[in-house]
């Protein structure tokens, strides 16, 4: 079968039929994307065979792991999906570790239990011929483990510890101490599955005893270290996720020193051949090839304007003007003892030029379609960390040799609803005014406003490349990202170029918008002097006492899961021509509350979507979801109003993974 099986273009104009050797679509050019997704439920290992053609569109590759042969065509979503399934959609904030729901195959008797759920994790690596180099998607992180850095080490330690807490009150923690669900991507630490805490839940003297087995092949310069610390979580003297969190802090930037990283910066920027006026802007100045040595901290901005060109291009250079200036280079507070000041400093003056434009809004008295706001995505590198912040659906990717990653998760009702738990994501874009924002700077107070600031961990070479979706809708980077970035890192393109290319794939391909592209390239190198073995008494010296004093409302960067949805102050109610700008009524079916809110999201639109009107013409794509973060809402919170503009984007016995129940008697026919 798999060699009669064909693989989509996922070209939207083309959808021709490829050979699954195929890297590019022989009639149109385009990169295939091979989508290779995790079927839950061990059921299916014996049930499917390898070569068999699910559904008449999934390819089993191996037991479990399907390739999608149509991605270009929306998978399969229930009308309702299982309550179970909410734990998955309401982490999507944290989808660069906890994989997402992409469809489900019917069961094929209606009679029998035996729906199949899809799991995607984002980019997974694949060799030349694109098939996939680890047989079971991604390898567990005992595979790797000795492999690795010392700093890389620290890294998936650290990102454990990050995920402890927003796990442990969803009740999966448990999945981080399951060595068969531990995998790695590369850089990043990711789940395979979710898996239910038994009813004595885990607790910091498992993990403790989790790490200790990776003692003996651990970097030789941290074993003392880890030893030491195991020790203390074992015995219960460590208890509190923020302590771990911030010793390992200050690991990661000890062996981080053991590193240097310089950058290259470039940006562009250009009207497109559909629109009249540019209202996006950039940071630094467009065309110009920055240059940072080891030591300097490099900052890229992005902004794509709403309100129409007389207000969106205000705001946008409004944006671009203030952010530099308020972003102070060296925070007062101990870096070492605090290392989310960064995070503090950004997110102040995000809010800080979020309220001029506000004010300025105010000040000349625009109301209506003149109000006028903007979309933000920033990064800014310290060391070893790269921080990337967002409001509204400009997006940060972090390309590196091995894969492409969406960092940022749009703030538009499409992510809303699937953060509520109600619809799966490829479903949820599919409906209209799915792109619809429900943030962006300047719209009001910043009281009302929920940056999301992410802190990452570089210690190789990559990219970071920050675009309005004027490139990124319709799965553009997505689809090329290994063809037109991956030559910058493998030296064979300038960063000049790269940008330029990608600024025209822009226009060629999609054209429908204004834009811009910053790429942040980052060089790593070993640092001349070698890192002394850290003593862990002396780093909890320095920490814990800093701890013990501190209010742990914020904990670090800003934690997606925390956030408090709360409305957008709205302008003067509009005229009722625009009414039918809402979600269909499919949407409203869902359950019982979201009839509630489509009651207030049918008022709330009624009387700013208009202001909007014309940003996003083209049609809805299927997009890939992945992608960091974005507030949660509370329970009982009510969901802000959307900021319309419709969007063409886009050791032990492991317990019981958080799956659908086994069918029964089931047999292949």
């Amino acid at each position: 079968m798999d060699s009669l099986t064909t693989l989509q273009c996922q070209n939207l104009t083309c959808l021709s039929s490829n050979a699954l050797t195929n890297r590019f679509c022989e009639k149109c050019g385009t990169p295939l994307v091979k989508r290779y997704l995790w079927m839950m439920g061990d059921w299916v290992r014996t049930y499917y065979r390898v070569g068999e053609l699910i559904d008449n569109r999934y390819l089993v590759k191996q037991p479990q792991i399907v390739l999608d042969t149509k991605p270009a065509q929306a998978p399969e979503a229930p009308e309702e999906p299982p309550s179970w399934l909410s734990l998955y959609l309401k982490l999507l904030p944290f989808h660069l570790h906890i994989p997402q729901v992409y469809g489900y195959i019917p069961s094929p008797d209606e009679r029998l239990n035996m729906d199949i759920w899809l799991l995607e994790y984002g980019t997974i690596p694949l060799d030349e011929t694109g098939e996939l180099i680890y047989p079971q998607l991604l390898p567990t992180l005992a595979e790797v483990w000795s492999q690795a850095s010392d700093l890389r080490q620290i890294h998936w330690l650290w990102q454990m510890a990050k995920l402890w807490h927003p796990l442990q009150k969803k009740a999966v923690v448990s999945s981080l101490l399951n060595p068969f669900l531990t995998r790695v991507n590369n850089q990043l630490l990711q789940l395979l599955e979710l898996s239910k805490d038994e009813a004595t839940a885990p607790n910091f003297k498992d993990l403790g005893a989790f790490w200790s087995s990776l003692i003996p092949t651990a970097a030789a310069n941290i074993q003392d270290f880890l030893a030491s610390l195991t020790q203390e979580l074992e015995s219960g003297d460590l208890d509190r996720p923020e302590s771990l969190i911030a010793i390992l802090d200050y690991a990661l930037q000890h062996y981080g020193a053991g590193q240097e990283r310089s950058y290259e910066i470039f940006t562009c920027t250009d009207t497109g051949p559909m629109r009249e006026h540019n209202e996006d802007g950039c940071y630094p100045p467009a065309n110009q090839a920055i240059t940072l040595s080891n030591g300097q901290n490099p900052l890229a901005i992005v902004c794509d304007g709403i309100g129409g060109q007389e207000g969106g291009e205000i705001a946008s250079q409004l944006a671009i003007e203030t952010l530099p200036r308020e972003i102070n280079p060296s925070p007062t507070t101990d870096m070492e003892v605090y290392p989310d000041s960064y995070s503090l400093v950004l997110e102040q003056a995000i809010r800080v030029t979020n309220d001029l434009i506000s004010q300025r809004n105010d000040q000349e008295s625009r109301q209506d379609r003149r109000r006028m706001g903007t979309t933000l995505v920033m990064a800014f590198g310290h060391a070893q960390e790269m921080y990337a912040a967002h409001v509204g659906d400009s997006r940060i990717y972090w390309i590196t040799p091995q894969g492409c990653h969406q960092v940022t998760v749009d703030d538009d009702l499409a992510s809303r609803e699937v953060k509520l738990g109600y619809l799966l994501y490829r479903d949820a874009i599919q409906y209209p005014n799915a792109g619809a924002l429900v943030q962006a700077l300047g719209m009001g107070s910043a009281t009302n406003l929920h940056p999301t600031v992410q802190r990452l961990i570089v210690d190789q070479d990559c990219v970071f490349l920050l675009c309005s979706d004027g490139l990124s809708d319709y799965d553009r980077v997505e689809q090329y990202w290994d063809s037109e970035i991956l030559p910058l890192l493998r030296g064979e393109k300038t960063v000049t170029a790269v940008g330029e290319s990608l600024l025209q794939l822009a226009n060629q391909k999609n054209g429908h918008d204004n834009s811009t592209i910053a790429l942040v390239y980052c060089r790593v190198v070993p640092a001349a002097e070698t890192v002394r073995p850290l003593i862990y008494a002396e780093v909890k010296e320095r920490i814990i006492p800093h701890l013990n004093d501190q209010d742990f409302d914020h904990n670090g960067d800003t934690d997606p899961g925390e956030e408090v949805v709360t409305a957008i102050p709205t302008p003067s109610p509009a005229s009722s021509s625009v009414s039918s700008r809402t979600f269909p009524p499919a949407l409203t079916s869902v359950s019982p509350p979201m009839a509630a809110i489509a009651v207030g999201v049918l008022g709330l639109l009624a009387a700013i979507a208009w202001q909007f009107l014309g940003r996003h013409p083209a049609p809805n794509p299927s997009i890939s979801p992945a992608p960091v973060t974005g507030p949660s809402p509370t329970t009982g919170t009510t969901p802000p109003a959307p900021v319309t503009g419709p969007s063409p984007t886009t050791g032990t016995t492991p317990p019981a993974p958080v799956t659908s129940p086994s069918p029964p008697n089931a047999s292949p026919n």
